[in-house]
């Protein structure tokens, strides 16, 4: 009699850990999306402007150094699932043509920025659609 309670006890603990590290996961990955979104619309705001428009000049500097803060901000997820990290695996690749276009500052590297981003937003809807902790965050 003694065991089955000592069984019982031990799944009920078992079960609290388990609960207890889901969300514990589920909080690090809200964090992470919320300065994302920081991160994101940083890059956003440069979206569409001419390299050498002297009135409203693109910030190539700002847009890289805001996509490279988000690739390291990237690094820091953990995938419970295959999905996940396979969007996170997009994510980091939409963010590092982000850098490279951003930090060349060559012809066409408003376009390429612009439609890495197009890519970026995709890839971010994509999860926010499926995992229920960040359903609520939009970028």
């Amino acid at each position: 009699m003694k065991g089955k309670k000592f069984f019982v006890a031990g799944l009920i603990v078992v079960a609290m850990l388990m609960a207890g590290a889901t969300a514990g996961n589920a909080a690090d990955d809200k964090d992470i999306c919320i300065e994302q979104i920081k991160h994101y619309q940083l890059i956003k705001m440069n979206d569409g402007l001419l390299p050498g428009d002297e009135f409203n000049p693109y910030d190539f500097k700002g847009v890289a150094a805001a996509a490279k803060s988000a690739l390291e901000n990237e690094g820091k997820r953990t995938h419970d699932d295959t999905n996940h990290a396979a969007i996170t695996k997009l994510v980091s690749h939409h963010l590092s043509n982000i850098v490279t276009a951003a930090g060349q500052g060559s012809e066409g590297a408003v376009e390429s920025v612009g439609h890495s981003m197009r890519f970026l937003y995709l890839s971010c809807k994509a999860c926010h659609k499926v995992y229920p902790t960040e359903q609520r965050l939009r970028p």
